[in-house]
């Protein structure tokens, strides 16, 4: 409800217009992109929410070299319904991830009706669908340009966000159980 992501924004102090990452921060999971591509751009905040690591101290280090603490929110002990509704404020959900088994994340923010911009290659495609966006993990440049032009245009998010959700519903337990019977029939 309206009050509580009212009461969500406060507890977590979360800004009014934020991209989302979330994720064990860890290397492979290529947050350091994330923050250098939003370095330049004054406007756009940062939450990130996940267990961190040795790599997180990398990091922050970059962000303190940067003067980017204001900007960037490193979230901690978020329940699973603040979760959902953390990914639901967010503008755009932002995934560099170098591979992945699955893009459980990125499912999470699809059916939050949240944009995604994720990484080319590993099961990223499979998981965020047609109407995300992909980009190389480490192209710095690119994500820029990309969470630049998203962040500020509310139609193309809005259009992303539906076809997303829809794109989601295949994930769905019956629709997945379905499927299996399917492919079970199949070959009986």
């Amino acid at each position: 409800s309206p009050e509580e992501q009212k009461q969500l924004r406060q507890k977590f102090q979360l800004p009014k217009k934020y991209i989302l990452s979330v994720g064990t921060i860890e290397p492979r999971k290529n947050l350091l992109t994330i923050v250098k591509a939003i370095k330049t751009q004054s406007e756009v905040n940062l939450v990130v929410v996940g267990k961190e690591t040795k790599y997180s101290k990398e990091i922050k280090i970059f962000i303190a070299e940067n003067q980017m603490e204001h900007r960037v929110l490193f979230l901690k002990n978020v329940t699973m319904p603040e979760l959902a509704s953390i990914y639901h404020l967010a503008s755009i959900f932002v995934y560099a991830s170098q591979f992945e088994g699955f893009g459980i994340p990125i499912i999470e923010a699809l059916f939050s009706k949240t944009p995604v911009i994720t990484s080319t290659g590993s099961c990223f495609s499979e998981a965020g669908g047609p109407d995300s966006i992909y980009l190389p993990f480490n192209a710095v440049q690119a994500w820029s340009s990309e969470i630049n032009q998203l962040y500020n245009d509310q139609e193309v998010r809005n259009e992303m966000a539906e076809k997303g959700h829809i794109y989601a519903q295949k994930f769905q337990d019956d629709m997945i159980l379905e499927n299996w019977k399917n492919i079970y029939n199949t070959f009986r």
